[in-house]
């Protein structure tokens, strides 16, 4: 029994946390998210070596390519709706990083813990829509990974905002324990993805609602600033591209950016000093780096960062979901 899977469904890279199946300790799973369906070239390639290879999913009738180089074998899948979430792609992104972690065979988990943006969770209409479609989740799956077969039968699915996750990971140890001073402590969480900026705010585990906010400042704003910059490249690659440091953004551009950043973080949290930590994490954290700290530090902001901004938003879903399983069977948000 896998007790936790913890979802991160990012439009940069797709996360997943979960226990060993042996339950000892936990593993962590990064996977590009690119998807294209693959494209039949016939013998074009004869005598030729192939571009960069992608992850074959096959699962209910769809056959996908998944992952880095998915870009090399047909235009990929870019939709940056939120209603993109519960596509057959982010499905595919889902079991490949599963696979990643776990040898083919048939499993048993009992809590699905996906986190959703902010921004989502804030319009209620699409929110309802996409956790809707989200209860597909539950129940039985049987997916083709590398052309490895994989059972998983998921006995609940719940729902949490993405930065809880990087609170909690700052609040739990990798050995579970409390961190020691924390119950009052008022923390801020600033996540930048390749989509969403988002802002959340918690004392002693309770979310407060006045500093809770987002828009759609993530990497894809930074793309657009770039915008001729990137030589043909598809927006996905290009995400790739600049998070691996295969391309520099100029500072002209990141400085446009960061500014856009700090006017939306003023309008949600006009003071910082009032935080006793503010947490950066996300892809578009990373990018930005000791600019984003400066800045938040000038504002009097105390920053603390994750031991690995892109993954603490996974992680720490992964220790919540955990705890509240022991605590109280963490019934509430299941769908």
């Amino acid at each position: 029994m896998i007790q936790v899977v913890a979802l991160d469904p990012g439009y940069g890279n797709t996360k997943v946390c979960l226990n060993n199946p042996d339950g000892q300790g936990m593993k962590s799973v990064l996977l590009q998210s690119a998807v294209a369906r693959g494209r039949n070239f016939g013998l074009a390639g004869i005598g030729m070596r192939l571009a960069q290879q992608a992850i074959p999913v096959q699962f209910s009738g769809h056959d996908l390519l998944v992952g880095p180089g998915a870009w090399n074998w047909n235009t990929p899948e870019n939709n940056l709706d939120f209603s993109a979430l519960t596509s057959p792609g982010r499905q595919a992104l889902f079991y490949a990083a599963l696979a990643q972690a776990l040898d083919p065979g048939t499993y048993e988990v009992g809590n699905l813990v996906i986190g959703l943006p902010v921004p989502l969770l804030q319009d209620e209409t699409q929110a309802d829509a996409v956790m809707n479609a989200l209860k597909a989740y539950k129940g039985s799956h049987l997916f083709v990974v590398d052309k490895n077969e994989y059972r998983l039968t998921i006995q609940r699915v719940k729902v949490l905002p993405q930065p809880v996750g990087a609170y909690a990971d700052w609040l739990i140890s990798d050995e579970l324990q409390m961190r020691k001073g924390s119950s009052q402590a008022e923390i801020g969480v600033l996540d930048i993805g390749q989509n969403t900026l988002d802002l959340y705010a918690l004392q002693g585990g309770k979310v407060t609602p006045r500093f809770v906010g987002g828009s759609k400042l993530g990497v894809r704003r930074l793309i657009d600033l770039m915008d001729g910059s990137f030589a043909g490249r598809d927006a996905v690659e290009t995400d790739a591209a600049l998070r691996s440091g295969r391309i520099k953004p100029a500072q002209i551009h990141l400085q446009s950016w960061l500014g856009e950043i700090m006017g939306a973080v003023e309008r949600v949290w006009p003071n910082l000093r009032r935080f006793t930590a503010v947490i950066p994490g996300g892809g578009g954290c990373l990018l930005l780096g000791d600019l984003l700290r400066a800045a938040l530090a000038a504002h009097g902001a105390a920053v603390f960062t994750p031991a690995d901004m892109v993954m603490a938003n996974a992680i720490g879903l992964w220790k919540y979901a955990i705890m509240m399983q022991r605590k109280d069977g963490g019934s509430d948000g299941n769908l």
